[in-house]
């Protein structure tokens, strides 16, 4: 089995973490704080884990779809995905849900853990593949251990 690490976003409210605990404990899970440098620092030593996959969770406003992002951004610079998402995103429509595919990762928290996460694995040359998935806001969300439960049984059979 690949190893395979499963991050969000903390927060009472915030989908990302409300999914993330209701993903099955067998998952390695990181809660990401609420602050750039921090959860920039905490992605960087999740990266020199040698996880085969971090998939990293972050909430979207005003959507009803998941968004599986290809890259994240600085103001000089771009890093773009090398996981093949096809399967994953196959896996998802099959749960019921609608996929969008996306190279806007955000302006804030998303963007940044997003961008440095794949810098560090560019730089290092280290053999983890990285995607960050943004989900709707609780209430667009019908049902969250469904949801939940399509994340679990991707990444366990990954």
């Amino acid at each position: 089995m690949k190893r395979v690490l499963l991050a969000g976003f903390m927060g009472d409210n915030n989908s990302a973490k409300v999914i993330l605990d209701k993903c099955s404990a067998r998952l390695p899970k990181l809660y990401l704080e609420n602050d750039s440098n921090t959860c920039a620092s905490q992605m960087q030593a999740a990266v020199v884990e040698h996880y085969d996959l971090i998939l990293i969770l972050g909430q979207k406003p005003d959507v009803k779809a998941v968004y599986i992002e290809r890259m994240g951004r600085s103001s000089t610079s771009e890093f773009q995905t090398s996981f093949d998402f096809s399967d994953f995103a196959q896996h998802l429509k099959a749960s019921g849900y609608s996929v969008k595919i996306s190279d806007n990762a955000g302006n804030y928290l998303c963007n940044h853990v997003y961008y440095h996460g794949l810098k560090d694995i560019y730089e290092t040359n280290i053999p983890t593949e990285m995607l960050f998935v943004h989900i709707p806001y609780l209430k667009n969300i019908l049902d969250t251990a469904h949801l939940a439960d399509a994340f679990t049984d991707y990444l366990l059979n990954y």
